[in-house]
């Protein structure tokens, strides 16, 4: 005769390795990197959010420049004579920036944002087009070259 308790136990065993043999892992690779897209994009907003509240307060000041780096490998190369105010964020691996003025003097109030991965944004000289410009560089691979004479 089988034991009731026994045949309960067994079945009851029985189905949490069934479970458990069909519970998803995740820690495959397209899961990670769909969590980055998340997780880029949500610190993106909030970047976004607070370059306008401080917008007000950089245009006031001469020589600010605020730089936030998420990832690795990110790069900030700023070389300037005038009284620029500049917020710098990026978010991603292997991004550059690059800022070269050493002929104006006007300040100009920038506000960057690089989202992905081994973008690059150089940008040499100042004239009045690119007074309090926002610059949101999303993508991956891309290199954007601005020049002002």
């Amino acid at each position: 005769m089988v034991n009731p308790h026994k045949t309960i136990l067994f079945l009851f065993i029985l189905s949490f390795t069934f479970f458990n043999g069909n519970a998803q892992e995740l820690t495959d690779e397209n899961t990670y990197i769909i969590n980055q897209y998340f997780q880029l994009n949500k610190e993106s907003s909030l970047f976004e959010n607070n370059a306008k509240t401080t917008s007000n307060r950089l245009q006031s000041q001469n020589n600010f420049v605020s730089l936030n780096q998420v990832g690795n490998n990110n790069q900030i190369d700023i070389k300037q004579k005038g009284g620029d105010s500049q917020t710098v964020n990026q978010l991603g691996n292997n991004n550059y920036y690059n800022f070269i003025n050493y002929y104006n003097n006007t300040p100009s109030n920038f506000n960057i944002v690089q989202q992905g991965n081994a973008n690059n944004l150089q940008i040499y000289g100042e004239n009045s087009i690119i007074n309090n410009i926002s610059i949101f560089q999303k993508s991956n691979f891309k290199t954007l070259i601005i020049k002002n004479y």
